[in-house]
């Protein structure tokens, strides 16, 4: 069955118009259902516990870049297609969606990341949004493009071996006043068995509703994930930032659970981790975002396998400033990458032995409002041909140990790999 016509007006040379569909289109849309808009979708959006959607269908404008570059171009070029739209303020707005590498710099040793490239920027031909009770549309004129065919299947990982090796050194490093912190990862290739994009990310709603799960497909190949990190969100004028960093796994029982909470509060190496992290946002935000306000101790975030500690910040968008400069500014925070910031990423680049690609880069959106959310690419896997690639890390300090490390990191995979090979 297809789509109802939307009849658009013509743009301007240059210019994009953006037209609000008739609810009898945006009920079409509805009545297929959540499986075959995520099926169809070339980007998803979810917040399941806040009840909110966003499936975008079809593409009106996809920009990338190569693999050098990061999300400092994708905020260029984001801010262009902005510039470009047609929108009637009292409609609803069209979204553009981008994503990025963790380090433009980064050896790249996986083929499977060169269809995503260093930077991607999508505004969809349609955009079905669901909030609460509420569903509403809006097209852009584009294509529809046939599926792609799949791609390859994503690199061998590296030896469980060299990541504890990895580890090791970065401690060592470490110690000798090198840099203060680094966030090692590893992977973990498993097979699909016929499991498909929609029903991983059907799996990842039902297992993660506190998080932002979501989507992004390139050249056959599906980013996705269910991110418990936002990284900046903006609404009003008002921006949102978090500090999510210092962890400990769930317990098996209520008492357990709660022994293992007292243990990361009380950790002073999770306390420092996790203050680096605010400290570095305040410094990194402060010139941008105005009134910042946060509680002088962290809280305990509760996800189903792991628990972090958790600081909430925010403020006001000072005059001049975006939240695509926001993003820009704090990528990658000490809780992804490490600190100083280019001592961290240098550790990475010859300790870590695996090509990153978008791994615990940001994704996310903005309209033409300013409004926006991007979150850290975490609890994530690439999937390509029949096989997925899963993510995670764990940050190194001076009192770390490999055995530890690796096994936060395992910890950690077990929450995407169960969802996955259930």
């Amino acid at each position: 069955m297809s789509a109802p016509s939307t009849t658009r007006p013509a743009a301007p040379p240059g210019r994009i118009m953006a037209t609000p569909l008739s609810s009898a289109t945006v009920a079409w849309y509805r009545a297929r259902g959540d499986r075959w808009l995520r099926e169809h979708a070339a980007v998803t959006w979810e917040r399941p516990s806040r009840g909110l959607q966003i499936f975008g269908i079809g593409v009106a404008v996809r920009a990338a870049g190569p693999r050098g570059e990061g999300f400092a171009a994708a905020r260029d070029a984001v801010t262009d297609l902005l510039r470009r739209l047609d929108v009637d303020a009292s409609a609803v707005r069209p979204l553009i969606f981008a994503g990025a590498s963790f380090d433009p710099g980064a050896p790249r040793r996986d083929p499977a990341w060169e269809v995503f490239g260093g930077w991607q920027v999508l505004l969809p031909a349609i955009t079905i949004i669901r909030e609460g009770e509420r569903w509403s549309g809006v097209a852009c004129a584009g294509d529809f493009p046939a599926p792609e065919d799949e791609s390859a299947a994503p690199g061998d990982t590296a030896p469980h071996d060299s990541l504890a090796n990895a580890i090791a050194e970065a401690v060592r490093e470490i110690r000798e006043g090198r840099y203060e912190k680094v966030v090692l990862a590893g992977s973990r290739l498993v097979p699909l068995d016929g499991v498909t994009v929609p029903d991983v990310l059907a799996r990842l709603v039902a297992a993660f509703p506190t998080c932002c799960v979501f989507s992004f497909r390139a050249g056959g190949s599906t980013w996705l994930g269910a991110s418990p990190e936002p990284l900046a969100a903006a609404a009003a004028g008002r921006v949102e930032l978090v500090s999510l960093a210092g962890s400990r796994r769930r317990g098996a029982s209520p008492d357990l659970d709660r022994q293992l909470e007292a243990e990361l509060l009380g950790s002073s190496k999770e306390r420092w981790e996790h203050r680096l992290v605010v400290e570095a946002i305040l410094r990194e935000a402060g010139e941008l975002v105005g009134g910042l306000q946060f509680p002088s101790e962290p809280s305990v975030m509760k996800l189903a396998n792991i628990q972090h500690l958790y600081t909430p910040i925010s403020g006001r968008l000072e005059p001049g400033a975006s939240l695509l400069d926001v993003v820009e500014r704090l990528h990658p925070t000490p809780a992804v990458g490490g600190w100083p910031r280019p001592a961290a990423l240098d550790a990475i680049r010859r300790l870590e032995q695996m090509d990153r690609g978008w791994y615990a880069g940001p994704i996310g959106w903005a309209d033409p409002a300013g409004d926006g959310e991007f979150v850290v690419g975490l609890r994530t896997a690439l999937l390509g041909g029949a096989a997925a690639r899963l993510y995670a890390g764990a940050g190194i300090v001076a009192d770390s140990t490999p055995a530890a490390e690796l096994d936060e990191i395992e910890s950690k995979l077990d929450a995407l790999r169960g969802v996955i090979t259930r």
